[in-house]
């Protein structure tokens, strides 16, 4: 099992859920993000990777057309529960977002919170071409993810920090070479304890352009946030909202 499978399927499901399950913070986030793609009410939404389903019941509870992939059994079993509590329809499926097929079946493909960047520049680059093929053509892309100049200004070698029942502390380092920030994390919630890695490739504004450009990308609007605000190098969050290309 290589360490991303083993983080995301071992670690995060159980320590992940109490870093974003902030009910208002996740109205907003959605709230902003409609307002930002103005999508018809017909609109097919993919949420990759969808977790817990936050964002997708949230969407799904606005009226849209919403399927949520996972790798998680146990993070999609935790969306359908919520999915079912909100009474909305949701269709989870649990997959990789490495192996997608659709072909040319939603209007959206949303890929939040520092989802892209843990699989090696080629991987990364196919994950690209993987969503274009997903979306109708003129369909829309949202990433988003860690703004990298925001990182270096703010570089945190080391933190400890209670979440929720869980203390939780991240050791970092950085490869200036690759742009590879690796981190080891550990959780304790009372005498148990977890522990996993993660290598996240942190790609700048223009590195992400370029890579867009060549998976068939364009118009691509580059934003400090999900409401669209402008990228600074005060900007924690990187987001990019690109057109499939035909």
């Amino acid at each position: 099992m290589s360490w991303s499978d083993q983080f995301f399927s071992k670690f995060w499901p159980v320590v992940g859920p109490v870093f974003t399950e902030h009910i208002a913070e996740t109205e907003q986030e959605v709230k902003s993000l409609l307002q930002m793609l103005r999508l018809g009410r017909r609109a097919r939404i993919l949420d990759v990777p969808c977790g817990f389903g936050r964002h997708a019941v949230e969407l799904a509870r606005h009226g849209f057309r919403v399927t949520g992939v996972d790798i998680s059994p146990e993070l999609l079993a935790r969306a359908r529960e919520a999915a079912a509590a909100q009474g909305v329809v949701v269709e989870f499926r649990r997959g990789d977002m490495r192996r997608l097929a659709y072909q040319r079946e939603f209007d959206v493909v949303l890929n939040l919170l520092t989802s892209f960047g843990y699989f090696g520049d080629r991987t990364d680059f196919e994950v690209l071409r993987k969503f274009r093929r997903a979306l109708r053509p003129k369909g829309r892309l949202v990433i988003d993810v860690i703004n990298r100049d925001w990182i270096m200004r703010n570089f945190l070698p080391h933190d400890r920090a209670r979440v929720g029942k869980f203390v939780v502390a991240q050791e970092r380092s950085f490869d200036f070479r690759t742009s590879l920030q690796t981190t080891y994390w550990t959780a304790r919630r009372g005498p148990r304890r977890w522990k996993g890695t993660t290598r996240l490739r942190l790609y700048s504004c223009h590195e992400l352009l370029e890579r867009l450009e060549h998976a068939g990308f364009s118009d691509v609007r580059c934003c400090g946030d999900l409401r669209g605000g402008p990228l600074t190098l005060d900007s924690p969050r990187l987001v990019l909202v690109a057109r499939r290309f035909a």
